[in-house]
């Protein structure tokens, strides 16, 4: 009777063990074995983020760490799997060579957020995020804030086509300053400045507003002369000329929406 009772208990306490491990296992962000295209076409079809965990061929300590200690809290399980699609991502594989692009020259292990429309809206190292975990949800939250106000944004800036020449007679006639954006088709920053500044909507009513916006690839037309011409040395480059092709001002380099428009508004000032 009493070995009866015995074996009834130890059953009993071996089925709640199993049961709080299958609770706990539950209890992880969930990744999706699927492409990074395929990731993307289902953050469009449901308004979610794709969530990425960037990795080499070897998983290495601080990856093992966020898996085991950030990944597997509760709050942190329910937003990703709430809101995200997470993917992995190899970056010695096919995969990762298909999608080194996107990632905008970060080293890895990193987490990167992209919105919808495959823009990289923020991103974090793993090693930052083993010495402060709640890191992790930060830029989340502030990844999914960003990501719905890009959603509802409708404007980009209006880049003026034609000669240089013709570029400074139309300044010269509506006595505004040009904006020049200096890149080239292989500047990481340049392509980023074009997809996640350019097309939000107050950097484009600030710019359309007040400048006559010229975007140029400085290797092609009359790229190379301007070049040489204003000592162009760097991409990004920010120039803001008169009519009379005078520099009043210049900057470079990515800029998040805030600071940009800041670098347009001092561009103004000084031409006063």
């Amino acid at each position: 009777m009493y070995a009866v009772r015995g074996i009834v208990k130890l059953a009993a306490a071996a089925i709640l063990t199993l049961c709080c491990s299958v609770t706990y296992a539950q209890q992880s962000v969930q990744f999706e074995d699927i492409s990074f295209e395929a990731a993307v076409a289902k953050a469009r079809s449901t308004g979610k983020l794709v969530f990425v965990d960037v990795r080499g061929m070897n998983i290495m300590p601080v990856t093992k760490e966020v898996e085991s200690k950030v990944f597997t809290q509760d709050s942190v399980a329910d937003f990703f799997n709430k809101n995200c699609i997470n993917i992995r991502v190899n970056m010695n594989s096919e995969a990762g060579k298909k999608f080194a692009p996107h990632l905008a020259m970060l080293m890895y292990p990193v987490y990167v957020f992209f919105d919808r429309d495959t823009t990289q809206i923020d991103f974090v190292g793993a090693g930052l995020v083993v010495k402060d975990h709640s890191l992790l949800m930060e830029k989340a939250r502030k990844a999914l804030s960003e990501a719905e106000m890009r959603a509802r944004n409708t404007r980009s800036i209006t880049f003026t086509k034609g000669s240089w020449k013709e570029v400074l007679a139309k300044a010269k006639k509506e006595n505004k300053l040009i904006f020049l954006d200096a890149y080239t088709t292989w500047c990481r920053p340049c392509i980023m400045m074009a997809k996640n500044v350019f097309t939000l909507d107050e950097v484009a009513d600030y710019y359309n507003g007040h400048f006559i916006n010229v975007s140029m690839d400085m290797e092609k037309g009359d790229g190379p002369a301007l070049v040489k011409k204003y000592r162009i040395k760097a991409y990004p480059d920010f120039l803001y000329i008169d009519g009379d092709g005078k520099i009043v001002h210049r900057n470079g380099g990515y800029k998040e929406a805030p600071e940009f428009i800041a670098v347009g508004k001092q561009a103004q000032q000084n031409k006063k």
